[in-house]
């Protein structure tokens, strides 16, 4: 169709008017007929422009093209893309591969950057014994930079995590909100957590230096009371850096268990330990770092191991998928 359609002459009976119908392109688009390309049309009569008998009007329709396809059909949603439904119904494979891709490769290096950090982290005392602890924390070097780097390694798997739950959020009804709730509280882990180290790494070791440095008794008890007072503040977002992480793991891994796209033994382990976690999250709340709390900590965190190695791995393969 031509981007311009000029005079078009009509005539009812001795009455005689011009009836100018302007079809202009939209500004941008190329000149040539494409069905998706949106027209805008302005219609400009005389007064007597009532006077247009049906049979006229219908000739001044504009024909369509035989094989074009019809507007309803050609226009497209300039939101976000969709991928067409698999075979089968199952959900269609993330058109953005490279947030799957980039999110399993930042999640595997969290996980290991967590195993190294651990190891480099001094906790050969029982974590509820203040005064042990102070010692212990106080003669390491590192002790910020090894909990800067705790910090950077739950980022990068909260960025995986995010990712896996953009992924199981694409499933319809109830398992794709669940991946909705699964990726907004994984950013509530890593701004719960940045706290929690922000305490752990500077202001603790800050106020058991003091404490260190101490010369009379008087000056050491008052300052063993302010560390005293931070250690408990770092137990309490420890509590609830382990209810929220365990929420989200819990959340993630039942949409997983009703995702056609991963195995759905994974996402009951991901239940498994997210409920292990909120579990030992709620018992670290009431009392502190304690062998209890490590006890019901443990099972779970191995399973969040053997759920997030794998889970990368499926991210990854997936990533691949033509």
């Amino acid at each position: 169709m031509p981007p311009l359609i000029r005079w078009l002459q009509t005539q009812k009976r001795d009455e005689h008017y011009a009836c100018e119908l302007t079809a202009e392109q939209s500004p941008g688009e190329e000149s040539s007929y494409r069905p998706s390309v949106a027209i805008n049309i302005w219609v400009t009569c005389p007064a007597h422009q009532s006077n247009i008998s049906p049979e006229r009007d219908s000739d001044m329709s504009i024909q369509q093209p035989e094989n074009s396809t019809s507007p309803a059909t050609a226009v497209t949603s300039t939101g976000d893309q969709h991928e067409p439904t698999r075979p089968g119904g199952e959900p269609p494979i993330s058109i953005d591969r490279s947030l799957l891709r980039l999110g399993a490769a930042l999640g595997a290096l969290g996980v290991v950057l967590q195993i190294i950090m651990d190891r480099l982290h001094p906790h050969r005392v029982d974590p509820n014994d203040s005064a042990a602890v102070f010692r212990e924390y106080a003669i390491s070097d590192i002790w910020t930079a090894v909990h800067i780097g705790q910090f950077a390694g739950t980022l990068f798997i909260v960025l995986g995590l995010i990712a896996l739950g953009r992924s199981l959020a694409r499933q319809s009804g109830f398992p794709g909100a669940l991946g909705t709730v699964g990726t907004v509280t994984a950013v509530l882990v890593a701004a719960v957590f940045a706290v929690q180290m922000a305490v752990d790494g500077v202001t603790l070791k800050a106020a058991i230096d003091a404490w260190i440095g101490a010369i009379n008794p008087a000056e050491q008890a008052a300052a063993f009371q302010v560390a005293e007072s931070v250690r408990w503040t770092e137990k309490g977002l420890g509590g609830f850096f382990q209810l929220i992480q365990g929420i989200t793991i819990l959340t993630l891994g039942l949409s997983m268990a009703f995702d056609r796209r991963y195995p759905k033994w994974l996402g009951w382990i991901g239940v498994l330990a997210g409920t292990a976690i909120v579990a030992g999250g709620t018992v670290t709340a009431h009392t502190g770092f304690s062998a209890q709390a490590g006890q019901i900590l443990l099972p779970g965190t191995l399973l969040l191991a053997v759920f997030l190695v794998v889970a990368f791995i499926t991210m990854w393969r997936r990533s691949a998928e033509r």
